[in-house]
């Protein structure tokens, strides 16, 4: 008997301990929940300069992801400034100078530094008198050949002089077209697929980026970028139970279109990256954003870089 009573009191021990173990943890929960909500509160100052729409997706992705608070803190957004903004499609039409001339400095700054891009195309503003020109004007002066030659000396090479060509053409064109195209809402995927196959010189990248800089779409997300695929890397590496969650969900295998050349970091597959940027719909686009900013180790530098990449 003595034993008995023994037993079931140790028993009782055991169950009262471990509801104040469960206790504990549920306190614990509800601490750190606090803790998060004071630390990804965002700064008056950040708030203050930003846009509301842009504060509005800061905190949803604060929500997903709180960790990334000191990326985004780390500076400025300015393509999302309240001061010098440029039309936003969602208070009325686009402008459709600022569409062409966003893809023609597209086309001038591929595979050239930002200060190399930033120099030509000041130069070719200047031929044109100051701004750049309108896809008339282009498209008239590259019919001349002695404007096409002095176009061209600004620091073009003979095959972007003729992807302008192209797209000062495709404008002339169908302009129509392109008025009602840019002015749609959620038709991200059409806008690609007829500049891809309207254009020379636009391929899905440079799409994509035409889609955040000149119509400020928030749900783009391009995985076949060596920054996004770096700062991917350094994301997933401390996120390890995340990553295994995510491989549990994949349904098809989407191979990196970026060749590893010994990089001392992993390129993780595309699908993987989708997968992971699905979670921060409809606001994918300031996840890759932080993904740039995570792509190196100096954030400073990096948030740098972004601007003035932005800002081209």
């Amino acid at each position: 008997m003595t034993r008995a009573k023994r037993t079931q009191n140790d028993i009782k021990l055991e169950e009262t301990q471990a509801k104040k173990e469960e206790e504990g943890v549920a306190v614990a929960k509800v601490v750190v929940k606090q803790i998060i909500a004071i630390t990804t509160d965002l700064p008056q100052d950040f708030i203050k300069t930003h846009t509301d729409a842009f504060i509005k997706m800061c905190q949803f992705v604060l929500k997903v992801d709180p960790t990334l608070f000191p990326v985004i803190i780390a500076g400025n957004f300015g393509h999302y400034l309240k001061t010098g903004l440029a039309t936003n499609p969602s208070e009325g039409k686009v402008d459709l100078q600022d569409c062409f001339a966003k893809l023609g400095g597209a086309i001038i700054g591929q595979q050239i530094s930002n200060t190399a891009a930033k120099n030509i195309r000041e130069r070719v503003c200047n031929y044109f008198g100051g701004d750049f020109p309108t896809y008339k004007e282009l498209n008239y002066a590259l019919k001349d050949p002695k404007k096409s030659q002095e176009i061209k000396e600004c620091g073009l090479s003979a095959r972007k002089l003729s992807y302008l060509k192209s797209l000062a053409q495709y404008f002339t064109d169908k302009i129509d077209e392109i008025e009602i195209l840019f002015n749609g809402k959620d038709n991200d995927e059409e806008i690609i697929e007829n500049l891809v196959s309207n254009v020379k010189g636009i391929g899905p990248w440079s799409a994509n980026m035409f889609l955040i800089n000149a119509l400020r779409r928030t749900n783009v997300f391009t995985a076949d970028d060596l920054g996004i695929a770096r700062g991917f890397s350094n994301y997933a590496s401390k996120r390890p139970e995340l990553i295994e969650e995510l491989m549990k969900e994949r349904t098809i295998i989407k191979k990196s279109k970026i060749k590893h050349k010994k990089y001392k970091w992993k390129i993780y597959d595309s699908d993987i990256m989708e997968l992971c940027a699905e979670r921060f719909k409809p606001y994918r686009t300031l996840f890759m954003f932080l993904l740039w900013r995570l792509s190196s180790d100096d954030m400073e530098f990096m948030v740098k870089m972004q601007e003035e990449f932005m800002a081209s």
